[in-house]
């Protein structure tokens, strides 16, 4: 049966029309779900690696910490250390300080008996760790973390009261001394509530969250839905370390913690029920190296009510458009029959490319109009493709020559590419630009949140420059990229699509991270020196620009932010002393052991010792002034005391009769001291004038002094030495000694000290009776 044109027009505008939404419930729909199924648990997946990525960091950051503590000098010190000691004091608020800055409940030093010699609570003091599983490793040179355990001392809860068995874990490692032996160990107690509070900070979706399990099935974090657990009955306090992670149909653990506590690390998007009972998605990490799992959970509910919704409004949508089609289609068949059967012969040998043809339809209403147009247009449409075509392969030439990748995409966060170079092809892993087209943007970018991001930030400026991103190439391959984007509109002001230039950054941010961590290294090293590190303005005017924690302790601050921005000349009791070094060093340009009387913040004296130099710029203006400070008040205080000590020695010695000496051990050795009698007995004015000459010359015969120092290398001592010496004046007189050898630890001669006494008188009355 033939079919008219009329009717025939009528049921292609009808099926045509209807196809689309058919498609879309048959054949679209299905892929749709399946797709959004994909896509959410793409991204609870990418959610729960985050988190265990999270877990992982912040513990090694807990793991470090007490590193850094044990490489403290003051630390292998401190564990003999009684409460009368100064350092005792000292070591106390640096674990304090601690605790304080970086949120933590409580730090203790044990000895290697593993009895707590410092601690931040008082109670510890004393307690016996040698059983404790964190002492046992530490004491075997590791660094090492429990899990979370219930505390055997009285801890403050989350509601300000004195708890025994609060969650709580420890990180400890071994102090080591100068040789390299392990001594003790520092450990940390860490509030496990800052890290569910972390977690917790990663919110997705109403009903999402992630909490960490332990290895026999206990809920270790704290869940977000602790309120409605309590009200419920089902844990008394919190959930940490009481909730037990069973499904409650079947009273064994639900199929997440399963897997994840088997040692698998997986994700589910069927569904499960979770420890309340409610259908949930998941996906389970397992963390060997604490002995965890990250689990992270949605109810399904709301992650697939989406899905569940798009079958009924496809189906709403497309009886709500049949009809009027339908009607439409009829009417609108019946008036364009002929003129569009010629017009889409017409059509079709153009889409061809035969851009020659034209139509002769003759006609006084919109179907001439359009005939007519038609023709124009085609003319038209002819010249402007021959122009478009060359100047398309002038520009794509450019492009192409271009190092930077260079792209346009659809304008909307689904939008695809439309055009991209060769360069940026490449960046992404295909072997060609028409491989790319087509494909999403959001593809590209690991989190697509960045896609919405830059998209709402074009939509409402004109473009951005340097937005940085985390991308991914087509065969998974990671890296950062930056960009600059515009977004390009129609007349009307309607976005048409978005072009920009996009460059590979991965190796500049590398650079830049490390030379992050290196300032950080450097700033820690600093910090954890006991001199005092500064650097100030150059005049003397100046203030202080940068100081490290032992400046800012030195002066009485608490931290080193707290002392930048003082004037320099305050720290000094005396302000002209500021000048002075300053001067110096603009005359200079260093000044070694400079040493000053100083003041603390609180008002208090000690005397300090600097080295310092002033740094110039290119031109040989200053820029600033660094250098390092010593306090130096006890070694002061002990070189007066020596300098005293000393002093009262030599009176004391000058006031004896019998000459005192000290000399070098061998026999052509001088006096290195004498005291005044010696040197009167030798016909000299003063000590200083006869230390330094020979002592073989105070001899008649240089032989004596050649015995009696062998004497003292085979025995040591010698006592009542008699020989003939003589003065300056060369007269002669007798003498009696005794003399010892002095010896350092390797035995090795050092110098000759004795007693002279002069026995000429003596031994003429000897001389006489006989």
């Amino acid at each position: 049966m033939k079919i008219s044109i009329k009717n025939y027009i009528i049921l292609i505008l009808i099926f045509f029309t209807l196809l689309p939404f058919i498609s879309l419930r048959i054949i679209a729909y299905p892929r749709i779900q399946s797709d959004l199924k994909t896509v959410i648990m793409d991204n609870l997946e990418i959610v729960g690696d985050k988190q265990a990525v999270l877990v992982s960091t912040w513990m090694r950051e807990r793991m470090k910490d007490v590193l850094v503590i044990s490489e403290n000098p003051y630390m292998a010190n401190s564990l003999n250390l009684t409460r009368k000691d100064k350092e005792y004091a000292e070591t106390l608020r640096y674990l304090e300080m601690i605790v304080v800055e970086y949120g933590y409940m409580s730090a203790f030093i044990c000895n290697e008996k593993g009895l707590v010699t410092i601690a931040t609570i008082e109670e510890n003091v004393g307690r016996n760790l040698s059983k404790k599983d964190y002492f046992k490793h530490a004491l075997q040179g590791r660094t090492f973390a429990t899990s979370i355990i219930p505390s055997e001392i009285p801890l403050v809860n989350e509601f300000d009261e004195k708890e025994i068995g609060f969650p709580t874990l420890l990180v400890s490692t071994p102090l080591k001394n100068k040789e390299d032996e392990i001594t003790g160990v520092v450990a940390l107690r860490v509030h496990v509530g800052t890290l569910s509070n972390m977690m917790h900070s990663q919110k997705f979706g109403n009903t999402g969250e992630t909490y960490l399990v332990s290895d026999d099935g206990y809920m270790l974090s704290e869940s977000r839905f602790t309120k409605l657990l309590t009200m419920r009955g089902i844990v008394k306090t919190r959930s940490a370390l009481e909730l037990k992670l069973v499904d409650p149909d079947t009273g064994k653990l639900t199929y997440g913690v399963a897997q994840c506590i088997a040692g698998n690390n997986g994700s589910d998007s069927v569904g499960y029920n979770d420890y309340g009972g409610i259908p949930v998605l998941g996906v389970w990490r397992w963390l060997p190296e604490f002995n965890w799992g990250v689990v992270t959970e949605i109810d399904r509910a709301e992650v697939y009510g989406v899905a569940y919704n798009l079958k009924t409004l496809g189906v709403v949508l497309l009886l709500g458009i049949a009809f009027p089609i339908v009607f439409f289609a009829y009417i609108v068949g019946t008036r364009l029959s002929n003129p569009i059967i010629e017009l889409t012969e017409a059509t079709e040998k153009m889409a061809a490319g035969d851009l020659t043809q034209r139509v002769n339809i003759k006609r006084e209403d919109e179907l001439g109009v359009l005939a007519e147009s038609f023709n124009t247009m085609a003319m038209t449409l002819d010249k402007k493709t021959k122009e478009i075509e060359k100047s398309g392969r002038h520009y794509r030439d450019l492009f192409n020559t271009l190092k930077a990748g260079i792209y346009q995409c659809e304008p909307g966060v689904e939008g695809s590419f439309t055009w991209v170079n060769k360069v940026f092809a490449e960046m992404f892993g295909y072997e060609s630009p028409e491989e790319m087209i087509g494909t999403k943007v959001r593809d590209i970018y690991v989190d697509q949140a960045d896609r919405k991001m830059l998209v709402k930030s074009l939509e409402t400026a004109v473009g951005w420059k340097d937005f940085t991103s985390y991308c991914i190439k087509k065969n998974g391959e990671k890296f950062y990229t930056e960009r600059t984007s515009s977004m390009v509109r129609d007349d009307d002001g309607v976005p048409i699509r978005i072009e920009g230039v996009m460059r590979d950054t991965t190796e500049r941010k590398r650079l830049d991270d490390e030379l992050r961590e290196s300032e950080e290294h450097k700033r820690q090293l600093l910090d954890s020196l006991i001199e005092g590190i500064f650097q100030s303005e150059p005049g003397v005017e100046g203030t202080f620009t940068w100081v490290n924690q032992a400046c800012a302790e030195m002066f009485g601050y608490k931290s080193p932010e707290e002392m930048v921005g003082t004037k320099v000349r305050d720290i000094y009791v005396d302000p002209n002393e500021r000048r002075k070094l300053v001067k110096k060093l603009e005359k200079e340009g260093i000044c070694r052991s400079f040493q000053s009387l100083c003041q603390r913040r609180d008002g208090t004296h000690f005397y300090a010792e600097r080295s310092s130099q002033m740094l110039r710029n290119e031109k040989g203006e200053p820029v600033r002034i660094e250098g390092i400070l010593r306090d130096i008040t006890e070694r002061k205080r002990r070189d007066d005391e020596l300098r005293e000590s000393e002093e009262h020695k030599r009176r004391l010695l000058n006031s004896l009769k019998e000459g005192i000496y000290q000399c070098e051990p061998g026999v052509e050795g001088t006096f290195t001291w004498v005291n005044q009698a010696c040197a009167e007995m030798f016909g000299y004015e003063s000590p200083e004038k006869m230390v330094g000459i020979k002592v073989c010359d105070i001899y008649v015969d240089p032989d004596e002094r050649r015995k009696l120092v062998e004497i003292l290398e085979k025995e040591g001592t010698c006592r009542h030495f008699e020989s003939l010496c003589k003065k300056k004046d060369g007269a002669h007189f007798s003498i009696e000694r005794t003399s010892h050898m002095i010896r350092d630890e390797e035995g090795k001669p050092v110098r000759i000290e004795g007693i002279l006494r002069d026995t000429t008188g003596r031994k003429r009355r000897d001389d006489e009776l006989n």
